[in-house]
Formats: C-alpha cells, structure tokens, sequence
C-alpha cells in the first residue's frame, strides 16, 4: 500500500512542482511531515502506526520530485558530479553513521520507547528543517511557472507527454533506471539474510559492514564526482556493471566475513564512481522545466519494476537462496550495452 501511494503521488508532486515552483512544495510538504510522524511516536495501535505510515508516504512524496528539482537545478554546470557528491555525503552518509549509532543506542538502553524517542525527534527535524527550507531560493525560472489550478486530467496527460518525451530522448537512461530497481528489488531484502543465515557472518560483523561503507564511500565518490566533471560521465560507467557482477559473484561464493567483505568493498568502488556520474547525467540532459516531472517518471519507473523484482526475488529465495543473486549478475551485464548505447550532450541544460 506505501509503495503505490508513494508512485501515485508522484504524478501530482512533479506536475505541481514544474508548474508553480519548487520551494513551497518542498517546504510545507517538509513542516506537514512533522505532524504523521508525531502520530506514529504516540502510537498505541498498530491501526495508527499503519494510517500515520500512509500519510507520511503521500507527503514525502508528494514533495520528493520538487526537491530533487530543486536540487539539480542548484549544482553548478562544470561541478555537478563533485557537488551532488559533496552535498549528498553531508547530507546523507554523515548524518547516517550517527543515526545509526545513536538508534541503535537507544533501543538496545530503552526498547521500543527508544523507537518513540527517535520519532520524536524525527518530527522535531522535520519541524526545524520545514521551517528552514522557507528561507530556500526558488530555482524556476518566471518563463517557466505559469498561473497555478490544478487538474488531476493536465496532470496525467502533461505525465504522459513527459513519459513520451523521456523515452525517445533518454530511453536508454529509464532503462538503466528501470534495470537498477529489479537488481535493488530482487535481492535488497535478501542480503542480510544470506549473509548471516547462509554465509555465517555475525550481526557485529555485518554492522561493521555498513560502517565501512559509509566511511569509505564519501571520500570516493568525491573523487568519482570530480573525475565525471573533468573526463565525461559515461567513460567512468562503462565498466562499473562488471564490478556489481563480480562483487555479486564472491558474495554467493562466500565462506566468511572476509570475502563479504571483499565483495562488498568492490561494489563500493564501482558505486563510487556510478552514482555521481549518472546523477550529473541525468541533469546535463533535460531541461530545467521539466525535471520535477522527470524526477517522478524515474522513481515511479523504479518502484514497479523494483515491486515486480521483489516478488519474483522472494519466490527464487524460497528455491534457493543463490537464485536471486545469480540472477541479478545476469541483469548486471545487460547494464553494459545500455551505458554504452548512451550519449552525452553536447550542450549540457542549464
């Protein structure tokens, strides 16, 4: 139910945030957030948790393709990949490392009232971070805002024609996009389990893991992000699909926590260099006015075919518990002629 909610709302969400702006969307949709995620820290019934779970999903988003817009639009054309890499590891991986440590305290001193706790504060970041983003730069040019009343009819058929254009002058990227969330949903649930059910890795062990992860991945992808700015995106891409396949390999094949590891290390290094490249691309290749609506084609492209994956995942799993990761190899090579078959623009969209 989450999972449609969110692809549904973000047909509204892309609409309303190429036609009137970004900032106000995305700062009411972040101080309305505050509200179900309070719900969920007072919860005395799953019924609750459940109904607040659904709202928070519609808000979130609702206002996601407004700030990805808004993101993009704000990295500096000769520095994106080094900017979205700088930026997402402050705002992302950094932040993370902490939350980890810190919601894990919480629940191993408190139980579930630290699961109460950490919503709490949640719904303070939300409050804080929603009336902050009021003071943001609106980022739509004036030619491309026009009056605002809102039509669930246009905003279908303006979907479908960004559908339409998305697919004869970036199919290849959706495919990518649609490519990313059946490797995602096909074994994402599935890693944790193999690891410490299959491989033998203990939850220490696999902990250190993600620590690992994040403590490497933010310098590399620096470096990822800058070396995209200076020698083109697609050149750095071309062989990462070949890393995830052999990281892929070694993780089945494991025995121990130190070929988890290993595989784990190699598909961090392809990553490093993959994800700010293409998310340079993706801006570098449509046009400012149509990105919120892009950003919602990408992500509802992803939830389906990730949804999809997961299904057949679950009944492969239940086989064998290889099957999903063997089968995701073969969907790490059909990257290959996809990234090749790309081609950057000669004039990068402002």
């Amino acid at each position: 139910v989450v999972i449609i909610v969110s692809m549904l709302a973000q047909i509204p969400g892309g609409y309303m945030a190429d036609k009137k702006g970004r900032k106000g969307l995305v700062a009411w949709g972040t101080l309305l957030l505050t509200l179900p995620s309070f719900a969920m820290a007072l919860a005395r019934s799953w019924k609750v948790y459940f109904v607040a779970s659904i709202i928070t999903a519609l808000l979130g988003s609702l206002y996601i393709p407004a700030l990805q817009a808004l993101f993009q639009d704000s990295l500096p054309k000769d520095a994106r990949g080094f900017s979205s890499s700088l930026i997402d590891g402050i705002s992302w991986v950094i932040p993370s490392i902490l939350g980890s440590f810190l919601g894990g305290y919480l629940y191993e001193v408190c139980g579930v009232s630290g699961l109460r706790i950490a919503l709490v504060v949640i719904s303070a970041s939300y409050l804080v971070s929603g009336i902050l983003r009021f003071g943001l730069v609106e980022t739509l040019v004036e030619e491309g805002k026009g009056s605002f009343e809102y039509s669930v009819v246009e905003s279908l058929k303006s979907l479908k024609s960004v559908f339409s254009w998305a697919f004869s002058s970036i199919g290849h990227l959706l495919i990518i996009q649609g490519l990313f969330g059946v490797m995602r949903g096909m074994t994402g649930a599935f890693w944790v389990l193999y690891a410490l059910r299959v491989i033998g890795v203990s939850k220490m062990e696999w902990g250190s893991l993600h620590a690992i992860y994040n403590l490497v991945y933010f310098p590399l992808s620096l470096y990822g992000g800058r070396l995209s700015d200076k020698r083109g995106r697609i050149r750095q891409m071309r062989y990462v699909p070949l890393l995830w396949a052999l990281s892929n390999l070694i993780f089945v094949k494991a025995t121990g926590f130190s070929m988890v590891l290993l595989a784990y290390l190699i598909s961090l290094f392809g990553e490093a260099f993959w994800w700010p490249a293409l998310g340079a691309l993706w801006i570098d290749v449509v046009p400012r006015n149509m990105r919120a609506r892009v950003s919602s084609v990408r992500n509802i492209v992803s939830g389906i075919s990730s949804s999809i994956a997961s299904a057949i995942g679950g009944f492969l799993y239940a086989r064998n518990a290889a099957y999903p990761f063997i089968f995701v190899i073969f969907i790490n090579l059909l990257f290959i002629p996809m990234v090749f078959a790309v081609r950057e623009p000669e004039v990068k969209e402002e």
